[in-house]
This record gives structure tokens, sequence and C-alpha cells, in this order.
């Protein structure tokens, strides 16, 4: 982005921070919009697509569609025939669709004799304000750039904030937030509630500036935030630096203010939370009656009891930066993991795909945009993620709002995660096959990446280092994996800290684990977590 485009943005976001503060979203608006939306699904996705696809001439989806000979009249035709997800389904099975490494460039996209290599700003929304630039997971400089737009703040993610108030109770309860600065979600989540008239009491950090160096976009971006923020009557706190080894510093806030108003709320990723708990527990602190918001990563069953041991309540969630809000966790769940879909703004299929690096096969959920404010375009578009997807009554809040598609066991088929940062399968294969051999001897089939939650509801990433080998350092592995991990964008640099802290990396002495067919891979990514 150019000097001048930048000092676009940050004008673009002094007024839009400005509009966005003086106009709260109330319970009451929240609960119509939702209403609305979901009344108008198929008006909503054929507005998007005719205006952001058919009518946008560099949309990479335009290119596909053409190729499966669907033209915008007949694409309307069959939505009104046969509906938003079977019209979906039928053109996947024609092509119109894309993995996970080709939404992030990162492999050539193959349809019908075609060859076609997209880049990530491509799949940019050509409606949406850029307000501030942001990245997701990567490692090797290869995350993906996504902008914040306060417009899809406020309509994909503030309007489920404040039903979430109100469906845990927690409207007056005192709030807190443990996540990462820029370029981490911590300023995101301190927006949305901001836009709910919920202003964030306190906000911790697990990553320090001085630790990772942000670059100046980014520690300018947060600063211009929250002073602008002020400077418009709104609370906005500044971060205080929490490692992760004290997380009973966060505990004993949250016993304090349920000593004060008898109620506190929590959002943190779902290793953090552990991690407060066990900290509560092992401090002799009181948290019970809090309640926790969990993103970043899969809440699994020795999760969810660790942290509910602690006398906590689990309201997960289930969110990506390209597409928003995807859904919050059942009232009366199912699974850990159980989440009512948000289809107002969403559309979901399965696909049917191999893991390109296995031998084995899953029903990887699409994802298909319905608001104009999305801030990545996607149609049928893979974001690494699998698991099961149902339609019942459950009687909770969400369902009796119109939210009757749930989805559990989600997990991610391409992907490590760990303390709620997330490395792709493809950006490792590089440090497992190459780095590793030349630095410490062996071959690419000698080291492994395996993904493994202990006893007490922590996941490890374990490097496992064949016996052939012979004496390496474990320390020396771990630092090796992650100076690798951290080169490039602040993301992958404030990621690798994180891990670093939390001891995620282990390093384990045996022979890579092989598949039931006797392939050995490179990554064994755990999928009954």
């Amino acid at each position: 982005m150019s000097l001048f485009d930048q000092i676009g943005m940050y004008w673009r976001l002094t007024w839009g921070l400005r509009q966005f503060l003086k106009e709260p979203i109330t319970l009451e608006q929240a609960r119509s919009i939702i209403k609305d939306r979901l009344a108008n699904r198929e008006r909503n996705l054929l507005t998007i697509v005719r205006r952001a696809i058919y009518e946008n001439k560099r949309s990479p989806y335009l290119k596909l569609l053409k190729l499966a000979g669907c033209e915008y009249g007949d694409f309307e035709r069959m939505v009104h025939a046969d509906g938003i997800e079977s019209t979906l389904k039928k053109l996947a099975e024609e092509g119109v669709y894309l993995s996970i490494e080709e939404f992030k460039g990162k492999k050539e996209v193959i349809r019908g004799g075609k060859v076609y290599k997209f880049r990530e700003r491509e799949f940019d929304n050509p409606y949406m304000l850029r307000h501030l630039e942001a990245s997701t997971s990567g490692s090797s400089g290869t995350a993906s750039r996504t902008y914040w737009d306060l417009n899809h703040i406020a309509l994909g993610r503030a309007v489920y904030v404040t039903c979430l108030l109100d469906a845990y109770d927690v409207l007056t309860a005192p709030m807190v937030v443990w996540a990462s600065i820029l370029p981490g979600w911590g300023q995101r989540v301190i927006l949305e509630h901001a836009k709910v008239s919920k202003p964030v009491a306190k906000w911790f950090s697990p990553v320090s500036e001085n630790r990772f160096r942000p670059s100046l976009k980014n520690r300018l971006g947060a600063k211009y935030i929250t002073y602008m923020g002020r400077l418009w009557g709104a609370e906005l706190p500044v971060p205080e630096y929490v490692p992760i080894d004290e997380a009973w510093r966060v505990a004993q806030w949250i016993e304090g203010a349920i000593n004060r108003q008898k109620e506190c709320y929590l959002h943190t990723d779902v290793s953090n939370a552990v991690r407060i708990c066990q900290a509560a527990k092992n401090k002799g602190l009181d948290i019970t009656g809090a309640k926790f918001a969990l993103s970043s990563e899969p809440i699994t069953k020795v999760k969810r009891q660790e942290i509910e041991s602690a006398g906590v309540y689990a309201c997960p969630r289930y969110d990506s930066i390209e597409g928003g809000t995807i859904g919050f966790g059942c009232l009366h769940p199912k699974a850990p993991d159980d989440i009512h879909f948000f289809k107002d703004s969403l559309a979901l299929i399965h696909y049917r795909r191999k893991i390109y690096h296995t031998e084995v096969s899953v029903e990887a959920f699409l994802f298909t945009s319905l608001l104009l404010s999305a801030p990545k375009m996607m149609f049928n578009v893979e974001l690494g993620d699998y698991g099961i997807m149902e339609s019942r009554s459950c009687g909770c809040y969400w369902d009796e709002l119109g939210f009757t598609d749930h989805i559990y066991n989600i997990r991610s088929f391409d992907k490590l995660t760990g303390q709620g940062m997330t490395f792709l399968g493809t950006d490792l294969l590089r440090i497992i096959e190459e780095i590793l051999p030349a630095k410490f001897g062996g071959t690419s089939i000698d080291y492994q990446m395996v993904e493994e939650e202990d006893k007490d509801g922590h996941t490890h990433i374990n490097v496992v280092i064949s016996p052939e080998v012979g004496d390496v350092g474990d320390s020396e592995v771990i630092q090796t994996v992650l100076t690798e991990l951290g080169k490039g964008r602040d993301t992958q640099r404030m990621m690798a800290d994180v891990w670093s802290q939390s001891k995620t990396l282990k390093v384990k002495r045996m022979r890579p684990i092989t598949t039931a067919g006797g392939k050995l891979l490179p990554l064994h990514i755990t999928k009954d977590m």
C-alpha cells in the first residue's frame, strides 16, 4: 500500500470511527436486523453476486462461473427455483469453488483444462471501505492481508455481540479482554463492544510491543484507534501486558470484579481460558460465575471440562477474519463446540475433498458471503475447516432468534493450532522437509509435526525426530522452528512469540507416525482431539 493510500485510509478511519461510535446498535435493532436478513437471504445473495462478481470484471469467481456456463440470469433462476444451498452445491460440482490453498494464492486453480493463479487481493470485496489493514495466519511472510471495515464490524460482528450479551445475561457485567494487540484481534473486539455501548473495563495483552516490535503502521494504528475513539467519547482501554505464564493476574482481576459486582465477562482464546482457570485453582482464587466468550481455536471436551471445573460458563465463538462471525455457542449444546450457524450473513455447504498431503478425505466447509460489507468476497470458499452440520430445534436463545442450523465437531484439516495461534500446514512443510534436515541431519522423512492435547487441556505441537537423526538439542530444534515461523510480517512474529511464551512446541524422539495405509506424512493433524 502506497503512502497516499495509507493517508487516505487513516482519513476514512477518523471520520468513520466518529460515525461508528456515534450510533450504537441497540438490542432491539440487532434483533430486527437479523430478522430482516433471514427473511431476505436470497435477495441479499443475488445482490452481492450481481454487484461484486458479475459486475466486477476482475472477480476470480466470474471466470469460474463463465467456465461453468453460468450467466447471472442462470444463477438467479437457479436460486429462485432450488434455493441457495442447492444452487451452491450444483455449482461446486461444476468447479465453482476454491480450496483454502487456492483462496490464499498458494496453489493454481485448474478447472476444465484452464489454469488460473489468483492473488489474495483479487478476493477483496470491492464495496468495502478500508479503515485499517489486518493479517490472517501464515508463516514465512505468506500471511493473508485483509482490511477492517467499520461497517462490517458493526453489521457482521457487533449485531451478534449485543445478542450474545443478552443471551448470556452479561449486559451489565464488567468486561475484560485478554487478547493480542495489533495485528491481533484485541482491538477489533473492543470496537465490537464499543459499538453496542458495552465498554471494555480492562484489556490485557499476552504480547508486548517490546517483545516482537510490530510495524510502525500497526503501532500507530492501535494508538490512533484508542485516542481518536476517546476523542469521540468512547471508553477505549489501553492494553496492559500480562504474559501467558502470569494468567493468575487475569484470574485475580476476574475474582475482584465478581466480589464487587457479582458477575464478570471475559473474551479470550480457548487455551488462555484454560490457563486462567488452572491459575485460579492453583492460587485459590474464586472465579465462580464468570462467563467466558472463547475464540481462535476449537473447544474440545477436555478444554471445556477444565474451564467449567472452575465454575465458569463457556461461550464458544466461531469467527473468521475473511467473513466475520460464523456462529456462537448453543446454550443447550449437543457437543463441546456446538455452534449456531449465522445463516443470515453466510451460506454454508459441505464439499468432499482430499487433504493434499494425506490419504484422508473430509467434508470441508464451503462458505459464501451474504453481506456487502464482508472483508473478502467468498463464493464456495474453504477456510480449512470441516465438521458436522445439522438442523434441529434446541429451544435456546439462538434457536428462537431463527438460527436452527448447528455445526459441531469443528476441526482444521490443514492447520496446526495452539494457544489461539494458527499456522497453515503448507507453510510448515518447508521447515519439516528442508530446514530441519539441512541443519540437524537426516532426511525429510525423519521429521514430523504432530498436534496433541494433554490431560490438562493444553494443545502442544510435537516436533517428532526419528532416532536415526542422532543427538540434537531440543532447545535448538525448537528455536530453529520458532525462528522460521517468526519470519515475515507482524502476524507471524506475534504468533511465534506466543508459541514461545506458552512452550507450545515440544520435541519427541520417536519414529514419525505412519497412516493406516503405511504413508509417512510431514504433518499429523489430530482429528479427535
